[in-house]
This record gives structure tokens, sequence and C-alpha cells, in this order.
């Protein structure tokens, strides 16, 4: 029996749930693994917690299911004091309910948003994509206006997830970066958090409570928007390097106060990004695609043939400029490169059709991977995968971008070694993608084995041989920070990404400073939290260290 006396705000909308009624989560994480949970998708989350934490229930938040990575993983004896776990989700929504823009946080549901544009804010439930916040902002303030957490997912990804996991895009600026305050439901009345309380909130994957609605400052950009592609060879370190190190005032940008217009060292054009597409990734788009995503990513595979490489840099950014001026403001006059990049074989987007076919082709590569990854094959057992994340921020020496390349390159030098040994027994699939931006390098590496049905034995094999390059792989990266005054600065999923980058350190003593007191802090922030959620969180962030 739910005990509403206990919460009388719930009682109108969430006493009377049957959560053991509820039906099963249909749902799996990036790795294949079930959602083992009942289901509840509500557009009023923080009654509905209080509801299933007074009734006895653990909560596992679910959002737009666009990056669950090992977030449903839990322990069943740790979950056995429950009557059971249930997976809340946010209500979404075709677009979002614009409402009064002095309705607080507490009560906002997950589909609506309150647009104070006066001040630069905008209050949005857990349960809308940053594209429809965005929609609705241009709507309401103008069309070039924009919140900015930066996920390449801002289309798919919920308000409330991107919170949880503190995922990063292009710009590489965390979600806190740009956020004002957010509202936390973890079973009692609905909490606004804000400042230094929000760390204990953004990248815990929801193990101290779910995000109900966030308000964040929403700033102008430049008008028009592009895409510019450059293959690039990823064993040329150098050149890669150098091209980072060039760019680089392209990319440092300035946030203005709330409602203000963005700026950058690059005068009219900003780039919000330098991202990986290799070309392995670009092959298996291609083997899956329609058109016109197909052609267009057939043109830019011939382009890496023509230059004779094996990955693509793609440039997106602002710009009050065409595409052609922002193309010849990049090229260097002297050398008549991007920072010694040719650009013979370079492909222009701009706004429009252009960049909506150019971001399927960017973002194809991570899908069809973590696609890959979850699919069972006829005759086969489940595949297995694994991601490399770990953000690296860059000094403006290039020397520090060489190291951190060349220890990438030598993971792909690793898995393809491994490929090869395993020929006919395990498949091994590599596909790159992600970030290189100056500012903050952290290119995935995933690798997924696919192998036959009584083929157990090689894949444990092959599983093992490749956790031992990926451990290689973090503390090369660890080295060549400490060594090059680079900085690791966690990774793209948050709390998840700091213990995994530990356990590859051999522990969390042997860890920069900035990522001891990270773990320590998420650590504090797990013990403190109800039960409730905390019970999937890792050991290492449940008990103290020995």
């Amino acid at each position: 029996m739910v005990r509403a006396f206990l919460v009388p705000w719930l009682i109108m909308t969430s006493a009377s749930i049957d959560f053991s009624g509820l039906p099963g989560a249909d749902l799996t994480d990036d790795g294949g693994r079930p959602l083992r949970a009942r289901l509840l998708v509500t557009a009023d989350i923080a009654a509905t917690v209080a509801a299933a934490v007074a009734a006895g229930w653990a909560v596992m938040p679910a959002g737009g299911l666009t990056s669950a990575i090992g977030s449903y993983d839990y322990d069943a004896e740790v979950a056995a004091g429950f009557e059971g776990v249930v997976a809340i989700r946010p209500k979404g929504a075709m677009a979002a309910d614009i409402v009064d823009p002095a309705t607080s946080l507490e009560v906002l549901k997950s589909n609506q948003v309150a647009i104070q544009a006066e001040r630069g804010l905008v209050s949005a439930g857990a349960g809308l994509t940053v594209t429809q916040v965005n929609t609705a902002l241009a709507e309401v303030v103008g069309p070039n206006v924009r919140v900015l957490p930066d996920l390449t997912s801002i289309g798919s990804a919920f308000v409330g997830g991107v919170l949880a996991t503190g995922g990063m895009g292009p710009l590489r600026l965390a979600p806190s970066a740009t956020l004002d305050a957010l509202c936390l439901a973890d079973g009692g009345a609905p909490r606004v958090l804000t400042g230094d309380a929000i760390a204990d909130v953004e990248g815990m994957q929801g193990w101290t409570g779910m995000v109900a609605a966030a308000r964040f400052r929403f700033y102008q950009v430049p008008a028009g928007e592009f895409g510019l592609v450059l293959p690039v060879q990823g064993s040329d370190v150098d050149t890669v390097a150098g091209l980072l190190s060039y760019l680089r005032k392209w990319t440092r940008v300035t946030l203005p106060e709330a409602g203000g217009r963005l700026s950058g060292e690059g005068g009219e054009t900003v780039l919000n990004g330098i991202e990986l597409v290799s070309r392995d990734s670009l092959d298996v788009f291609i083997a899956h695609a329609e058109d016109p995503a197909r052609s267009k990513a057939e043109g830019l595979l011939q382009s890496c043939e023509y230059a004779g490489a094996d990955m693509l840099a793609c440039l997106t950014g602002w710009s009050e400029l065409s595409i052609d001026d922002v193309l010849m403001s990049l090229l260097d006059p002297e050398t008549e490169t991007i920072g010694g990049v040719g650009i013979d074989f370079g492909v222009g987007f701009s706004s429009g059709a252009e960049m909506e076919t150019f971001r399927a082709i960017r973002e194809g590569a991570p899908d069809l991977a973590r696609t890959r990854a979850r699919v069972v094959q006829p005759g086969g057992l489940k595949p297995w995968s694994t991601s490399t994340d770990v953000n690296m921020v860059m000094p403006a020496d290039a020397s520090a971008a060489v190291a951190v390349l060349e220890a990438y390159a030598d993971y792909r030098g690793a898995i393809r070694s491994l490929a090869r040994e395993l020929a006919g027994a395990v498949e091994v699939e590599l596909s790159a993608y992600g970030h290189l931006s100056p500012v903050g390098i952290d290119p995935h590496h995933r690798v997924t084995l696919f192998v036959p049905e009584g083929g157990e034995a090689a894949l444990a094999g092959a599983r093992h041989a490749v956790a031992a390059n990926k451990r290689t792989l973090i503390h090369d990266l660890l080295f060549a920070a400490e060594r090059h005054g680079a900085t690791v600065s966690g990774g793209e999923k948050g709390a998840p990404s700091l213990v995994e980058i530990a356990r590859a350190a051999g522990g969390e003593g042997r860890l920069p400073d900035n990522l001891r007191l990270g773990i320590r802090r998420a650590r504090a922030a797990v013990m403190a939290a109800p039960a409730s959620f905390a019970f999937r969180a890792p050991r290492e962030l449940r008990t103290e260290p020995e």
C-alpha cells in the first residue's frame, strides 16, 4: 500500500499505481543486456518516483535509450530487499508543450518547456529532446538561439538522460557548463539543485535520483550551419595533430551571459566540433544505409580512396559566411592547406537538407556499431562489445596530441593484429568515431566480437585479449597526459568512465588528482543517496576503499 499521506503532493497523480502489475521492460542496453525491471512511462516524474519509493520499489531511470552503456546492470542480491525494480521513463511528445514562463521546475511536466526570454533561460521537462527544446526556442525567441548540450544525438537523447550521463558532444562542453538548475526526484518532495550540488547528479547515471526537469541558459549562434569533411591518414599522427593545433582558435568558444551571442577566436566562424569517422565505419554504413545518405557516403569513401586515407575528419560549425567562404577563411594562404591537410578531396555541406545528410552519415557509424553489438546473428552467440571513453584536454603544444594519437594508433594496430590471428574462429570488428577537438580528444574505438555457436572458449579468449589491449591504451593515455601536460578529464559518460579508468590504472590511488577527487565525490554522493537509486552503482562507489 502506498503511504500517500507522507507525500500529499502525489495523491492526485500517482497514489494508486499498481507497480507489480506493470509490464516487463522490453529494453536492452548497448551491449544487448536486457533490462530486468517493470516499465512505467509518466509525465509526472517526481510524484511517480515518490510513489515507487514509498511502495518499496527500487527505481531505475530510463531515458531516450540512445546510449545505455551498462546502465541496466545491477547485483540481484543488492536488489533483493525491494519489492522489485521499476524503470521509470519520462513521457515524451511530438513537440514541446510551451507553458507559462513563470512555471517552476518542481511542477514542470516531462513534455513541457517554460521560456524566460528576457533572462535567457529555458526550463525543460526530462522527456524532451534537445532538438525539441531548440525548436520551442526558435518559435518563441528566434531561429538562431539554442541550448548548448551538444550531444550528436540531440534529436533522440532526453534532457534527463543527457544530465544523468553527463554526455558531451563535439563542442566538449559538459551539460553543467550551461545549466542554471535541475529538479531532482529521489523519493521525497522534488528538490531544485544549483551550483556545486549539480555535480552529485551529472554523470551519475541516475544512481542518486532521477532528473525531472532542468533549466538551461540559451545563446545566440551565427545564422549558418556547415560541415566540412577532410580525408586523413590515422597513422600519420603528426599531420592529424598539426590539423588540430591549427584549428584550435576556431574551437575556442567564449560563453556570454545567458541570452547573449556565442563567439570564438575565429571571428565569424565557430567550429563546434571536429569528429572522426573511420573508413571501416563508413563501409558498414554504406552496406546498411539508404539514399541520399548512402550515395553521399559512397562519395566520401571515394574521397578516402583518392587521398589514400583511412579516416575522415569531420568539421562542423556555425558561421555568417557561405561554405565556400568558410573554407577560404580556414585555409592557410602560405601552404594552401588547412593545418597541413590538403583540401583537394574535401567535401563541404551547408545548412538544411545537406547538413541532415551529413549528420546521418556522421551518426550512422556509431549507431550501426551499437546496433550490431546488440543483435544476435543466426547461428551465432550474442556479440560482445566494448568502447573506449577517455576525454583528454590538450595544451596548445601539438606534442601532447601526437602522443595521444600514437596511443590510439597502437591500439588500432593491436586490434587488427588480433583480428588476423583469430580469423576463422572470431570475427573482430573495429569502428572508430568521435571527438578530435583539441579542447577534448575522445575518439571512441568500439570493438565487437562475433563468434558462431559453440565458440564460447574462443570468445572468452578474444574478450580477454581485447580487454588487455584496452587497459594498455588507457595506461598509455594517462602516461601521455602526465608527460605532455594534457589533462584526463574523465570520460563522456561520467562516473562509469571514471571507474573504468581507475580499474585500468590499477586503482584510484594511481589516478591523477582531479580524477581521484572525482571518484571520491561520486562515492560520497552515492553513499548519501537513497538505496532505491544507489543499488545500481558499482561496488567501488557503494563502499569505502580498503
